[in-house]
């Protein structure tokens, strides 16, 4: 059996990119190597098998760690990976990190003598420039692989000369897998409910949802909730809809970033929501208490919009939780319209049977939507039918036996033309 190191030079941040090398290695087994050089507040967000080194240690440790037995050094790592067929870097630590961890990790990719790619999931260039060397990082590899080879990324690659083959990459979500573990009959789904999980990032949607709620859902007796808000420097963007005008507050319940002035505090407990009010706002979550959360919850929501050129085929992880937690899912009417499905071939917006609904921040939308949801509010054979079809429509576009199978089999074998220069200019 083909055996594949993962290798996470950010370490394991808990989010997307954490979800994703979840999923690979339920699948697939996979040996996670990761530092530990920066520790992140999602962290222990998810369970799984990971062996943290200090990117700063070479050879030896300079010293012992109470949050981390086993710690390894750089040279373990690279010995452990040369006993491997490939690997696969998820993340490269960031500018902030300490430079003997940056420098040693170039060291590390200079060092394994296996085919090593990288899989690069991030959608924005500022996002992207805030990786540590990442020429040198990229130099040192065999596969560039990312989710369009159009997107901010895969310009910026050709940009800097970086003469090395570029190819797609999906993300995989074991369907089958989080069915068995977390869908409950329909009956026992709390129908009026709609819940949305994700981050404060704008293009994740959070304010339509809130907007939603608001002025379609709230007398229409359902609940909307959104749970994985951080109180950041922009969190009123989430609270406001315009943020230099104080009257354009909206009405939630909010308790991600209670603001002193409303008599806000951060004291809640999930389930105790009450009809007849704004959006729930809450802070990050475990995952799988996430999960049976979503497993009663009628309809599940990621609305993640991004440029055209973005986008790829792929779905995000909160998009994938919707439907793994049994729930109709809805989405952004853009990503439905840009988003190939990988099997029909046509936008996944406009294809049939797809237990989905699309929606977008627009009055007749909101109207169109509202009137689905209290449809199905009220129907449970009809919603039955429609979380069956999401189902099977998503897991064909994205399971992830195929995703993992394509990423471990391009990383070992792709050999693409180099694109440079002369590709990103003509």
């Amino acid at each position: 059996m083909t055996k594949i190191a993962v290798l996470m030079g950010r370490g394991v941040e808990g989010c997307g990119v954490t979800k994703n090398v979840v999923e690979f290695q339920k699948l697939m087994g996979v040996e996670v190597f990761a530092t530990m050089d920066k520790v992140w507040p999602r962290q222990k967000s998810m369970d799984f098998d990971v062996n943290y080194f200090r990117g700063a240690d070479w050879n030896e440790l300079s010293k012992k760690s109470r949050k981390f037995d086993d710690l390894m050094v750089c040279t373990d790592v690279i010995d452990r990976i040369n006993e491997c067929d490939a690997c696969i870097v998820f993340s490269v630590p960031s500018k902030s990190h300490p430079e003997e961890c940056v420098d040693n990790f170039i060291e590390i990719l200079k060092h394994i003598k296996v085919r090593k790619s990288i899989v690069q999931v991030d959608h924005n260039i500022q996002s992207i420039t805030r990786n540590a060397r990442l020429v040198d990082v990229l130099n040192e590899l065999d596969v560039i692989m990312t989710h369009s080879t159009t997107n901010p990324f895969a310009q910026w690659v050709r940009k800097n000369g970086i003469q090395k083959p570029i190819t797609t990459a999906g993300v995989g979500y074991n369907f089958d897998e989080n069915k068995k573990k977390y869908w409950k009959p329909i009956e026992e789904q709390q129908s009026n409910v709609i819940r949305w999980v994700g981050r404060s990032a704008g293009w994740k949607g959070p304010q339509i949802l809130i907007d939603f709620q608001q002025k379609q859902m709230k007398e229409r007796g359902f609940i909307t909730i959104l749970e994985g808000l951080e109180a950041s420097i922009g969190y009123k963007g989430i609270l406001y809809d315009n943020i230099n005008d104080p009257s354009t507050r909206w009405e939630v319940v909010n308790k991600f970033r209670p603001e002193k002035e409303y008599n806000e505090t951060s004291d809640f407990e999930y389930g105790t929501e009450k009809t007849k009010n704004g959006a729930y706002l809450y802070p990050g979550y475990a995952h799988h208490d996430m999960m049976e959360r979503m497993s009663l919850t009628a309809f599940g929501s990621d609305l993640y919009h991004l440029k055209p050129e973005q986008y790829g085929a792929n779905i995000e992880y909160c998009h994938a939780d919707c439907i793994g937690g049994g729930t109709v899912p809805i989405f952004h009417s853009h990503f439905g319209d840009h988003v190939v499905h990988n099997k029909i071939g046509k936008p996944v917006g406009q294809c049939e049977d797809s237990g989905t609904i699309f929606m977008s921040r627009d009055p007749g939308s909101y109207m169109a939507t509202a009137e689905v949801l209290v449809s199905l509010a009220n129907d449970n054979g009809a919603r039955s039918e429609w979380r069956e079809q999401s189902f099977e429509f998503w897991k064909s576009h994205c399971d992830a036996i195929d995703v993992y199978g394509d990423i471990i089999e391009k990383t070992k074998n792709f050999n693409g033309e180099p694109e440079g220069l002369a590709a990103f200019f003509g």
